[in-house]
């Protein structure tokens, strides 16, 4: 009995010597051993698709050396706005600015400069659209696509007014003098031209927003709202009055949404200028989202964005060219290509320092906007110019695009580009 005791007790002093002699080894091996780094399998694989990025955007800008596109590794050129369409808004009727009427300001200061960046977006899209009504000859429905609340449509639709009132029709008792005088601003429009607004969307529940604040500001029957898919485009046309001309008009309808309102304009030969959002977004087919019939609510965001069995990526043949669909030994197809693009362009290349994100963001978002203009001038014969909004630094904020599109407006398309 006494021997198994002296047994146990040599071995836990043994026990005791290995336990502090093993963990001191362990740190002579680390401080004595040669440093190895070897990177994660997550950074393996975020270097590599990287490089495949970066070799993609410059493949892609390297081709390009048609007269349009020849500045492609230039940054966008801002759309100058000239004085005399300046909005002071401190001047217009608080319901039309969208950070009063769309109460934008309130809250923190990223709201604010939301509400700024709203303001310069109403105010482009008011230059654009007067320019190329001095083309126009006939009545004219502008068609704001994808139009949600309402502050670019009722915003532009008031600074519009004036000069825009048959003299037979009714005026709301309730609204401002100051919209029918247009003190605020000059206007542009031919006295002899009829200007109306048709706000479409898919959501039901905005556009009641947009008619309630419209519906004391506005003459009645001047902004007139229609509730369709962007897919559905005889249905929004048979909307506008016959004889009138078509006007069409986004602000970040996203995903493939910002192409069906360049179908719209298509399907009538009509100009328009879109600022798109969320590309990445436009990659779902509605086809392949696995529903039952009536599981969504068709203004569910993922099916709004996603795009209809007609509309492809990349859009076209210019871009097309220019994928080669290799990259070393492994086989890359172009639609894997352009996804790549499509998530940049929202996102940027992580993980990197926010300017090195933002700089893969751009170029990305360059050539994805430049596809689609190029889409609309190889089938469809448009003249096409891409601007960016005054005050939407691409360093700072990647939505700021606007695509310029026009048939016969060749004065208006030479002024705005």
């Amino acid at each position: 009995m006494v021997l198994f005791t002296l047994e146990m007790i040599i071995i836990w002093q043994c026990c005791i010597v290995m336990a502090l002699f093993i963990p001191l080894c362990i740190q002579v091996y680390a401080l004595t051993s040669p440093v190895v780094n070897e990177p994660s399998r997550w950074q393996r694989r975020t270097a590599k698709r990287r490089q495949r990025t970066e070799s993609l955007l410059d493949l892609i800008e390297q081709k390009t050396d048609d007269v349009s596109t020849s500045s492609m590794t230039n940054d966008i050129p801002t759309l100058q706005i000239p004085t005399q369409y300046k909005i002071n808004w401190d001047e217009v009727m608080p319901e039309l600015d969208p950070m009063r009427g769309g109460k934008i300001k309130q809250g923190t200061s990223k709201k604010i400069e939301r509400g700024l960046r709203k303001r310069a977006q109403v105010e482009c899209f008011y230059y654009v659209v007067s320019k190329l009504l001095e083309s126009q000859n006939s009545n004219v429905t502008i068609i704001d696509a994808g139009c949600g609340a309402g502050n670019l449509a009722i915003g532009l639709a008031g600074l519009l007014l004036d000069n825009n009132i048959p003299n037979n029709q009714h005026v709301d008792d309730n609204v401002d003098d100051n919209i029918l005088n247009n003190q605020h601003v000059d206007n542009n429009i031919p006295n002899n031209q009829h200007v109306n607004v048709l706000a479409v969307d898919v959501n039901n529940h905005a556009l009641q927003r947009l008619e309630e604040r419209a519906k004391t500001i506005l003459p009645s029957g001047y902004l007139k709202t229609c509730c369709e898919d962007l897919a559905n485009i005889q249905e929004i046309l048979a909307q506008v009055p016959s004889g009138n001309s078509v006007m069409v008009i986004s602000l970040h309808a996203c995903g493939s949404a910002s192409d069906m309102a360049m179908e719209l304009a298509f399907a009538c030969d009509a100009p328009f200028a879109i600022c798109p959002c969320c590309t990445a977004k436009s990659l779902t087919k509605r086809s392949d989202i696995l529903t039952q019939q009536n599981s969504y609510d068709t203004s569910a965001s993922f099916i709004r964005s996603g795009a209809t069995t007609d509309i492809n990526y990349p859009r076209s043949t210019w871009l097309r060219s220019r994928m080669v669909g290799q990259d070393g030994e492994e086989y890359i197809s172009i639609e894997e290509q352009y996804t790549t693009l499509a998530k940049v362009a929202d996102v940027g290349l992580g993980p990197q320092t926010p300017s090195q994100q933002r700089e893969h963001q751009r170029r990305a978002k360059h050539i994805v906007e430049m596809d689609r203009l190029r889409y609309a001038s190889e089938e469809h014969g448009y003249n096409v110019s891409l601007m960016r909004i005054e005050g939407h630094d691409p360093k700072v904020y990647g939505k700021g695009e606007i695509l310029l599109g026009t048939k016969n407006e060749l004065f208006a398309y030479e002024t705005l580009s």
